[in-house]
């Protein structure tokens, strides 16, 4: 049973706390604070015991999701419980951001007082829990406008034309009240979403790729329909699968959520949903070793020792292997300097760019706004050091990269239809599909 629950932000902000048994420590949110403090931006263990009690939390999107409990509780079905907790808070208020919570926290608090009773857990589920709420959600608008983030309607797919919506289309809360549900739209959002973990040696030999991917849907629908969601018709599962003549989608593994019916899934790689209101992870999938496209980015780096002027000058070029028709967005190039790094002057070769460097931690970055598929940027680095050694040159590096790739997946994986059945209500919802690619840890060696 759990003795307390709250959510702290990135800041170090508290912004829901529930006691629900009194047999917590009073001061729990500042110890675990405290040890937010300790950590000096290195993550915490997610269990830990503090003064006689147990500490469970999950981060997402920045925000900590926190309980404690006297008991010696399950740790994976608590760590469980805190991630349908935050799934449930973004269903609701439509968006998981400090932000979303403060306009918020009347319905937030509802949600916990329907989830939890006394310390006991009573239902997770969104449609189970609809009924009892009756705070409506304010919308929180985000700051992101529709610049490359985009859901797309392609043609062939839905229809015979391309259609677009904001990124934060699929951003709203679900409706709870008669007035919101009726002038709510009925709308199916399939998010493709692949985190890619590379590390690469100095001569561009790969050390290690990994690929693990998600279908995320979020539906706005009325009644229980029947969606169809057909994936590429060529899609293999399993390293030891045969593959015939011509190019096919090969995932390594791949896992489904318990309401997706597998029946039409061998022979026609469609996926039969019974979907409700919020959001759901119907399938993951990994790809681990040699990676069916290139990868996104590679970097060469020419140092010069300056042993007179106690500097390194290092000359930084970062090639981007996407299509010419993508583009990279909000990437930046992480160069850990010396100890002995005073200061980094950086100079680079175009507009929409800049350059970073924290002393504390001794990091260089590189922030690019845009990068454009098949195209070469350059840096040049002057690092200046308080003692010059012939081993500092071996402090410098590796490279890592943080990224985002719109409109792309490495794995080639494509949602080919998606079709609603429902017998109940006659409506034509609106059907939309976004590829993302985002950077879990690509690192580049430089020796």
């Amino acid at each position: 049973m759990l003795s307390q629950f709250f959510i702290v932000s990135s800041r170090g902000d508290v912004l829901i706390y529930k006691d629900f048994r009194g047999d917590g420590l009073p001061n729990a949110a500042e110890l675990f604070l405290e040890r937010l403090k300790q950590g000096k931006g290195a993550e915490l263990a997610p269990a830990e015991e503090l003064e006689g009690v147990y500490f469970m939390h999950v981060k997402r999107n920045g925000l900590y999701f926190v309980c404690t409990s006297r008991s010696d509780l399950s740790p994976f079905a608590t760590f469980e419980l805190l991630s349908r907790v935050s799934s449930l808070v973004k269903d609701y208020c439509g968006v998981l951001t400090d932000e979303g919570i403060r306009r918020n926290f009347a319905l937030v608090y509802e949600l916990l007082d329907e989830i939890i009773d006394y310390g006991y857990v009573q239902t997770t589920s969104t449609k189970s829990l609809k009924p009892y709420i009756h705070n409506e959600a304010e919308v929180v608008k985000a700051d992101h406008l529709a610049d490359v983030g985009f859901l797309t309607f392609g043609p062939g797919l839905f229809g015979t034309e391309f259609r677009f919506a904001p990124s934060h289309a699929a951003e709203k809360p679900i409706p709870v009240t008669p007035s919101s549900q009726g002038s709510s739209r009925n709308e199916v959002y399939v998010d493709v979403i692949e985190r890619m973990t590379v590390i690469m040696a100095a001569n561009g030999s790969l050390i290690r790729s990994e690929v693990n991917g998600s279908l995320q849907m979020k539906t706005f629908v009325i009644g229980s329909p029947e969606l169809k969601l057909g994936l590429s018709e060529d899609l293999v599962i399993g390293k030891t699968s045969e593959i015939g003549y011509g190019t096919a989608v090969r995932l390594d593994q791949a896992q489904f959520h318990p309401s997706v019916d597998l029946a039409d899934f061998e022979h026609k790689r469609a996926l039969t949903i019974h979907p409700s209101e919020g959001e759901c992870t119907i399938m993951r999938y990994s790809i681990t070793g040699e990676l069916p496209s290139r990868l996104p980015f590679q970097v060469s780096a020419v140092t010069t020792e300056l042993e007179e002027k106690q500097c390194l000058e290092v000359q930084l070029e970062v090639q981007c292997d996407l299509p010419s028709s993508n583009h990279a967005v909000d990437v930046d190039v992480h160069l850990p300097v010396p100890k002995a790094t005073t200061d980094v002057i950086a100079s680079t070769s175009a507009a929409g760019q800049s350059a970073k460097y924290k002393p504390q931690e001794k990091i260089f970055t590189w922030t690019i706004n845009k990068f454009h598929g098949a195209s070469k940027l350059k840096t040049r680095i002057r690092i200046q050091l308080s003692q010059f050694h012939r081993a500092t040159v071996r402090e410098l590096g590796p490279v890592s990269f943080q990224f985002e790739i719109k409109n792309y997946v490495s794995s080639h994986l494509e949602v080919k239809y998606m079709k609603l059945f429902d017998r109940q209500h006659s409506y034509v919802p609106f059907r939309w599909v976004r590829y993302v690619t985002l950077s879990d840890s690509y690192t580049i060696r430089l020796r």
